[in-house]
């Protein structure tokens, strides 16, 4: 049964209208470790989203752990794990990828990226698109907190982002499960997007602001 402790009345009726939109199925993917606290997390929201979600067509989710499923795992560029990965009809890894549960306000930036993928998408310019299709091969990391109500716009962005080029990787990080990825880029604040894990851009942003920025590189 669905733990509406976890998911709202809300979030389950959202859930199942974003489905309904999507035109196409979508495969939603995990790798995941033994032993791992995260993991068993993932594991627990993916049961809890395929109850949602019931028998249908549309959504198809597959969990293993690390190493078995090779050639899954050779498709994936996500430098970290575990990692919840989505992928097109056809099976096409599509760089977008979250590295934590999303849950709470996550949970809008998961179903973004399930339309995104499964299509129409959310409606971005054709000046977005063509300068989006421009940018050069980049891994995005988005520094989040579950708790932050500011941090989704920018997961969304990037991911959209992701799906508009495949030279594009864009991580989801719930960062306190990953405290090294933190005190390695001295992340403060959040949300924080690390650029090709170098540069640190700090705060909410609008995917037209992040373009702005990301066509420096």
């Amino acid at each position: 049964m669905v733990n509406l402790d976890r998911f709202t009345k809300y979030e389950i009726t959202q859930i199942q209208y974003v489905l309904d939109l999507c035109q196409s199925k979508i495969h939603i993917y995990t790798i995941l470790f033994n032993d791992c606290k995260l993991s068993d997390r993932m594991e627990h929201f993916l049961t809890e989203f395929a109850d949602i979600t019931g028998v249908t067509e549309k959504v198809i989710i597959e969990t293993y752990m690390e190493g078995d499923n090779t050639q899954l795992e050779s498709k994936i560029t996500a430098e970290l794990k575990p990692v919840i990965t989505l992928m097109d009809k056809e099976g096409k890894y599509m760089g977008v990828n979250f590295h934590g549960v999303p849950y709470g306000h996550e949970l809008e930036s998961f179903m973004h990226a399930i339309y995104n993928v499964a299509g129409p998408g959310q409606k971005v310019g054709d000046d977005i698109i063509e300068r989006a299709t421009n940018l050069k091969q980049m891994n995005l990391k988005i520094g989040i907190s579950s708790s932050c109500s500011r941090c989704p716009e920018l997961v969304q962005a990037c991911h959209r982002l992701a799906t508009i080029n495949e030279n594009i990787t864009a991580e989801m990080v719930d960062l306190s499960y990953y405290p090294d990825l933190q005190k390695k880029f001295k992340i403060m604040s959040i949300p924080a997007l690390i650029i090709n894990n170098n540069d640190v851009l700090f705060g909410q942003k609008s995917i037209e602001e992040l373009m702005d920025y990301l066509e420096k590189y």
